[in-house]
């Protein structure tokens, strides 16, 4: 769950939104009084009305309220009339919400509304380096130049030709996030540009009001064993992570291989996993083991969870880190 210091923060900022909306409503009442002769005595008699029509409910005379009942809606259509007659638009006056779904509650019913979620997720990333890397990680970036053009690999295609293909598949990845479930496994050796990539589609999702959370497995093995072994040691950000980790949009793992493979890692992984392609929300995982490598390492639930829901995207080449090391 989302700890104290979140949800305490978080309130404030629908505090502080309900409290502007009620101030720009305010100044549109007074606004339009002063525009509209007549506007503030119809205010008035509807005032009255609805006073009669209290009465009327609390003595049971029906017919007495089915006439206030209708005399506030003619009041209210000559309010509307006024406002259109004088370039207003017929719903100035009404209620200004942030959020037309929860109405700046955060809340529809029980449950946690989208707005709400959002609202954790920017306080996450303030508090993390997320978007200060994919400021510059992106795709403007990424030069195929890095990628061998001279040798053939085992796929029948040059690095560069291969990173080419993986290009398209990472954008047609981010252009259908909307309207297709996928979920993207990326392997290949150290240094190929697997976590520049991770970070790309991360940039291009967050431009577009994506929820995601970018962990590397340590990074999420050791959160887990802190929620499962020193629940008292978690902090807010590690508590805001734990509650969007099976609801954001996207999910990214990156250096699967890194973390000590042992039961507890393998049964968080795979829970971490079904959950998510249980509620069809999409995830990235990225690793230097080759496949064979993630067959033996893994249990066979995982491995067929990879295969059977994963889209294998394999990159090949050099490693860039110390090509950019040679020629500095």
């Amino acid at each position: 769950m989302t700890d104290r210091y979140h949800f305490d923060a978080i309130t404030r900022i629908y505090d502080e939104r309900r409290t502007a909306n009620r101030h720009i409503q305010s100044k549109r009442h007074e606004e339009v009084c002063q525009a509209i002769p007549g506007f503030e005595d119809i205010e008035t008699s509807i005032a009255d009305i609805s006073g009669a029509q209290i009465n009327s409910i609390i003595s049971g005379d029906r017919n007495a309220l089915l006439n206030t009942q209708e005399l506030i809606r003619q009041a209210e259509t000559k309010k509307e009339k006024l406002l259109l007659e004088h370039g207003y638009p017929a719903d100035y006056l009404d209620r200004i919400y942030t959020c037309p779904d929860c109405h700046d509650t955060g809340f529809i019913g029980t449950g946690r509304c989208h707005c709400f979620s959002r609202e954790l997720l920017n306080m996450l990333y303030s508090q993390s380096n997320l978007k200060q890397i994919t400021e510059t990680n992106n795709f403007s970036n990424f030069n195929i130049e890095y990628y061998p053009d001279d040798y053939i690999t085992s796929n029948d295609l040059t690095p560069r030709d291969n990173i080419k293909k993986v290009l398209n598949i990472c954008h047609t990845f981010i252009d259908n996030f909307d309207n297709s479930y996928e979920n993207l496994l990326i392997y290949g050796p150290t240094g190929t540009g697997k976590t520049f990539l991770s970070h790309c589609i991360a940039k291009e999702l967050l431009d577009r009001d994506k929820s995601v959370i970018y962990l590397t497995s340590y990074q999420l093995f050791d959160i887990l064993e802190t929620k499962v072994f020193h629940q008292d040691e978690l902090d807010n950000i590690t508590s805001g992570i734990l509650a969007m980790l099976h609801t954001c949009d996207l999910l990214i793992i990156d250096d699967l291989g890194t973390e000590m493979i042992n039961k507890f890692t393998e049964t968080q992984l795979f829970n971490c996993i079904q959950q998510r392609i249980m509620g069809r929300l999409s995830t990235i995982i990225s690793t230097n083991l080759s496949f064979d490598d993630i067959n033996s390492n893994y249990s066979e639930r995982i491995f067929s969870r990879l295969t059977g829901y994963y889209r294998l995207v394999k990159i090949t080449g050099d490693d860039i880190r110390i090509l950019k090391a040679l020629t500095n």
